[in-house]
């Protein structure tokens, strides 16, 4: 396979993440969310080399999230992004992308503005709340109230549907 087919293909696997990572960076500004995703995939282009011949999904995925990450904050830097609250139009968006059930939840949680995305990332992964808490610098009780709060907005996002 040549280097554009293989490029192709890694994006059209992880295009939901990239466009959930710049949407949540455009503060829900669709144009500039288009403009985001255009200096990503360009970016990433530039840099396909880094990627390991044969990577794993789970290793593609890291690789392209760290990398939009870093693009997104060289194009932001100095700016603290504005965070899109996650509506119930964009979940339907998400899971209508053909991702799966784990890429869906991936996405929500890359939703989330810090340090709520990383706390639910590591509790998903098995960690307890005591070494969460350790992991961010954080109490255990902020730990398991910020995980109440992100569960009842998801909640309530699923009632509004």
């Amino acid at each position: 396979m040549d280097r554009h087919s293989a490029y192709s293909d890694l994006l059209m696997r992880h295009r939901s993440r990239v466009w959930a990572l710049c949407w949540r960076y455009a503060g829900g500004d669709w144009e500039r969310c288009r403009d985001l995703v255009q200096e990503v995939v360009s970016d990433l282009w530039e840099h396909f080399g880094s990627l390991r011949p044969g990577a794993s999904q789970r290793e593609e995925r890291s690789w392209v999230t760290l990398n939009t990450r870093r693009t997104l904050n060289h194009l932001h830097r100095g700016r603290q992004p504005a965070y899109q609250p996650l509506t119930p139009d964009m979940a339907e968006t998400i899971a209508d992308s053909g991702s799966s059930e784990a890429e869906v939840v991936a996405d929500l949680v890359a939703s989330l503005a810090e340090p709520d995305s990383t706390i639910v990332r590591l509790r998903l992964e098995g960690y307890s709340a005591a070494e969460i808490a350790a992991h961010i610098g954080i109490g255990r009780d902020a730990v398991y109230q910020r995980l109440h709060r992100v569960i009842k907005r998801l909640r309530d996002l699923n009632r509004h549907e």
